[in-house]
Parts: structure tokens; C-alpha cells; sequence
């Protein structure tokens, strides 16, 4: 395992447990004290993280604060903050030593502690992770190791890993993404994993030349990014990519890239819940995300006017063998999970489609759809037309304010570089692409669209960025802005 700076192969890595144990031992950390781990992609930090686990410690896997991941107050019920150090920091402390754990790990006392009660199940065996709050706020999501350990066994035979691999993991370990179908998969079966902080297209591309990955875990921006024109590389096998779409112009142009590419869809709370399989081909699988995984089970409620299994969306809901125990708030006391779970599991708040050949198409955020004229527009669709039109690289699309059609939609889009495009042209071709109902009411464009540390499109940020429609009447083809 390495991150470019430092490596720890098989023969030596328990040697660098045992020392961070004896490290925690030594500070008086007691084998029930609740903890919190906020590290980057590092050596140092997939070490702690591993400590942790065989230690059977409970603790918080949190991102360490910075630019794309801002400071949040911790859990009261935590006792300790584990910070290790990041690899590119400025003002490093001297050289790290793997087997020193103080060269890389700090450790301080959270304030306000309020510890769990002496009975409370949080206290032994335990990891959390934060939601990525794409749409709404964060919230704490309870494993315990053995279904963390078990989701990520499970992944195993569907991504197709095994010990010649070399997995090169970009998005963050302290999202579930990174560690439950990355990291952990990789790690289980004697993988080399490569780790990358701060992934962007430079830092990605001189790591992807020197460490020649057979598999990647992407985000579909970083993804979208890499899609450079140059030579096909023979050395990947597949990428992963999870946490949205790429449109089918980018599938066609990643797969021609990369060999493959493996759609995975889960979430902080089930883990991986369908993906790929990364030995086959056959299926739509630019806009599909492959078949459940063992032992998980999925159930469409239809949308009030459609039957079920007439192959209308519905609301997805799914039942895991190795999903989250519950929410908590700061205190360690359970949220109520009542209006996540039904018959049919628990309710992702994804509308999706099953085929008929068991493979699942993921349609968009159950409240990311809005009734206009009395239809239902999914607004997903409206990105993936926009991302069809000519020049546009990306599109995000949000409701806001009243129009003659119900609520107002508003869509951002990125134009391809080298390319112009204005938002009259667009809201023109809407109208030959779309049924009228659809149509957004005002277009922006913007360089870039809004990420969350995970990857995942800031949507709040968007929603937050809308303007309202011209008005209450019909927009004119040509309502936009351009926005810096």
C-alpha cells in the first residue's frame, strides 16, 4: 500500500499496527473510548483506520477539515480526536516514521464530552460515517464491523478483484464509497492499493503513470476530467464509477479509455447495493448499474397513476444483509428510522426502473422529480438531454419559484472546452428534445458545477445559486444567464 510519498508491503504492516496500538495504549486510550479518526487518503491514515477496526474499537471515520471539507463540530459522545497527518500539508514536522506513530498521529480531547451510557451498544465494534448531505443535512450513519466487513466481501466477485490487481483509490476513504467498495474489497484480497489525496487531473494522471493501475475508483467528475484525448491504457482492467452518471457520449469515450466501465450505485447507509459485473457486457450498461448483490433485495412502489411492473419509475427500496444498524445525533441517542423503512426495506429516496432482466436504472432523487401540466417530469431526464446537446460537458437541473406549468425548473450546464454555447441556443434545442412541460424556464451556464468532498454534485449549492423564473408566464426560448 502507498500514497506516494510512503509504502508499507504485507510482510511489515503488522508490525505498523502494533505500533499505533501500543501508541493508543500508551495515551490511555482504553479499548471502549469512543473515538474520532479525521484523516486524508494516506498511508498513515488507512493504517490507523486498520488499527481501529482490529482493535474493535468504536469510532467516527471522518474527512480531516480542510479546503473541500470544512471543520464540523463532533459528537459529543466522542472522547478522542485521532488526527494524522496529511502527506502535501505545508510545515511538516519532520520525516514520518510508519512504525513512529507519533510522527504522524496527534491525538486531543474533544471538548464538551458527554460520554454513553456504560450499557449503550455504540461502545464496542462500531464505525460511523457521515452522510455526504447532498440534498439535506449530514447525518451519522451506525455500522458495526462485522456488516462493513461482510458489504465489502460481498463486492468482491462482482468487481472482479483479486491479488495481481493494482487499485488505485482517488475518492475519499472516509466516504463509503472510498472505503467499503474501494479500500476494503481491494485490502481483502492482498490487492496493492494505491491511495491519492487531493485527487485532481494532474496529480491523477502523474500517479496513474508511475503506479499503472489495473482498476480505479472514480467519481464521475474526476472521471469526466480524465477523458483527455490520448492513447487507450492497456494496463486497467475496468474503472468503477458510483455516485452519479456519466452521460452515454462520456460511458462510450471512458470505455474506450479504460477497457471498461463498472456503474456502481449504493449509499453511506446499505453500503454497495448493485454494481456491474465487471466480466460482462451485455445490458445497457451505460445507463443501467448492474444487478443487487448477493443476498440484497430491492422493491419498486409505484408512483400514484402507475401499476406495478408496467416498467414505470418507482420508489426504490432495498433489503441488505450487511446494511446500517441507525442514525444517532451528537449525543449517541437513535434518530428514528420510521420514514425510511417500509415492508419493502429501507427507503433509499431513489425513483429507479428494474428491467426485466434484473439490472437496475437509477433515475434521480425521489424529491428530484416535479409535476408540471399534472405530469411528472424526473429531472435526471432533463440532464441527460441536456448533456446530449451539443457543447454541453455537464448538467444539473433544480426546481425554484411558481411558473404557468406548476413549479419553475432551473438548469445549470458547463459547456465543453474550447466550445460556446449561450443559454437561448440551449433552451431552443430543449424544445426539439423535450415535451414542452419539461422545458427548463431559465438556463445557467457556469464553468464548473459545485462538488461535495465525496465527489457528489452539491445540489444545496445549486438550489441555493437558482434564480427564480423571469415569471409567472412562459418563458421566452431565450431566459439565461451566465454566471462566473
Amino acid at each position: 500500500m502507498s500514497d506516494g510519498t510512503l509504502q508499507v508491503d504485507w510482510a511489515t504492516i503488522d508490525s505498523a499496527l502494533a505500533a499505533i496500538e501500543a501508541f493508543l495504549g500508551e495515551h490511555g486510550i482504553a479499548a471502549d473510548d469512543m473515538l474520532a479518526l479525521e484523516s486524508v487518503n494516506s498511508v498513515p491514515g488507512a493504517l490507523t483506520l486498520l488499527a481501529l477496526l482490529s482493535r474493535g474499537a468504536s469510532f467516527a471515520f471522518l474527512p480531516a477539515p480542510g479546503p473541500t471539507a470544512p471543520a464540523q463540530p463532533l459528537p459529543r459522545f466522542l472522547r478522542h480526536r485521532i488526527s494524522v497527518r496529511s502527506p502535501l500539508a505545508e510545515g511538516r514536522r519532520g520525516p514520518v516514521s510508519l512504525l513512529r506513530p507519533e510522527t504522524f498521529l496527534e491525538l486531543r480531547a474533544v471538548e464538551d464530552h458527554r460520554p454513553l451510557p456504560e450499557g449503550s451498544p455504540l461502545r464496542r465494534g462500531r464505525l460511523l460515517l457521515r452522510t455526504s448531505g447532498s440534498l439535506d443535512s449530514p447525518k451519522l450513519v451506525v455500522h458495526t464491523h462485522e456488516g462493513l466487513l461482510g458489504n465489502a466481501l460481498n463486492a468482491v466477485e462482482r468487481l472482479a478483484l483479486d491479488v495481481a490487481d493494482r487499485v488505485l483509490i482517488p475518492v475519499p476513504l472516509a466516504h463509503m464509497y472510498g472505503l467499503g467498495a474501494g479500500f476494503l474489497p481491494a485490502m481483502s484480497v492482498g490487492a496493492s492499493v494505491e491511495l491519492l489525496e487531493g485527487a485532481n487531473l494532474l496529480r491523477y494522471m502523474e500517479r496513474e503513470r508511475s503506479f499503472r493501475p489495473t482498476v480505479a475508483f472514480l467519481s464521475p467528475n474526476l472521471c469526466a476530467m480524465l477523458l483527455r484525448p490520448r492513447d487507450a491504457l492497456g494496463h486497467y482492467r475496468h474503472v468503477v464509477v458510483a455516485g452519479d452518471k456519466l452521460s452515454p457520449e462520456a460511458f462510450e469515450k471512458a470505455e474506450a479509455l479504460f477497457r471498461r466501465v463498472v456503474n456502481l450505485y449504493g449509499s453511506t447507509e446499505m453500503g454497495v447495493i448493485c454494481a456491474a459485473d465487471a466480466r460482462e457486457t451485455e445490458g445497457p450498461r451505460a445507463t443501467t448499474v448492474g444487478r443487487p448483490l448477493p443476498g440484497v433485495t430491492l422493491h419498486l412502489e409505484p408512483q400514484p397513476g402507475s401499476a406495478e411492473g408496467d416498467g414505470s419509475p418507482g420508489d426504490l427500496f432495498c433489503a441488505h444483509p450487511y446494511g446500517f444498524e441507525g442514525y444517532v445525533d451528537s449525543d449517541g441517542e437513535p434518530l428514528s428510522r420510521a420514514a425510511d423503512a417500509q415492508a419493502g426495506g429501507y427507503a433509499t429516496r431513489d425513483l429507479g426502473r428494474l428491467h426485466p432482466d434484473g439490472l437496475l436504472e437509477v433515475l434521480g432523487r425521489g424529491d428530484h422529480a416535479v409535476k408540471r401540466d399534472g405530469r411528472l417530469v424526473m429531472l435526471a431526464e432533463v440532464e441527460r438531454a441536456l448533456e446530449r446537446l451539443a457543447g454541453v460537458e455537464r448538467a444539473a437541473v433544480v426546481v425554484a419559484g411558481e411558473t404557468r406549468r406548476g413549479r419553475g425548473i432551473v438548469a445549470f450546464c458547463t459547456p465543453r472546452a474550447g466550445v460556446e454555447i449561450e443559454p437561448g441556443g440551449l433552451r431552443r434545442a430543449c424544445q426539439g428534445a423535450l415535451p414542452a412541460y419539461a422545458v427548463p424556464d431559465e438556463i445557467c451556464l457556469l464553468p464548473s458545477l459545485p462538488l461535495l468532498p465525496s465527489g457528489k454534485l452539491d445540489r444545496r449549492a445549486l438550489q441555493r445559486a437558482a434564480p427564480a423564473p423571469h415569471s409567472p408566464h412562459e418563458a421566452s426560448p431565450d431566459h439565461g444567464h451566465r454566471q462566473s
